[in-house]
């Protein structure tokens, strides 16, 4: 069967928004593939703000949640796969959801670990200034 996750997320979050409260997400930023501000993150997670007045560019599908965000002013590319996400709920009142622990994401996980082992990390290109 396919993961839960997305399913609960796309109902909570509309919930939340209907209800003119702020959906906060909480996420593993340990998980494998996440990408999030490393300033930010404590004990291995980070709380993003994911209201619509609050980021742009916003992408949901069964896989991740992709979105613009500002952050002291520099505007960042955030990338969480579904399986970091642990917890979205409603800020003012703190009703919501923790994400059950599904098999599906650990798996996904083992993989990502073991493809990013077993293949070496690319040297980023230099540009040169050619006159």
């Amino acid at each position: 069967m396919k993961p839960l996750r997305p399913y609960l997320y796309h109902a909570y979050y509309q919930w939340i928004i209907d209800n003119d409260n702020t959906p906060y997400l909480l996420v593993n930023a340990d998980y494998p593939d996440v990408d999030v501000p490393q300033e930010y993150i404590r004990d291995g997670k980070i709380i993003l703000n994911i209201s619509p007045r609050s980021i742009g560019q916003y992408v949901v599908n069964d896989d991740y949640i992709s979105f613009e965000a500002r952050f002291n002013g520099m505007l960042r590319q955030i990338y969480i796969p579904f399986g970091a996400a642990e917890a979205i709920y409603a800020q003012e009142s703190g009703d919501g959801v923790m994400f059950q622990d599904e098999s599906y994401y650990q798996e996904a996980a083992s993989r990502s670990v073991a493809t990013s082992i077993k293949e070496p990390k690319k040297r980023s290109g230099r540009l040169k200034l050619v006159k």
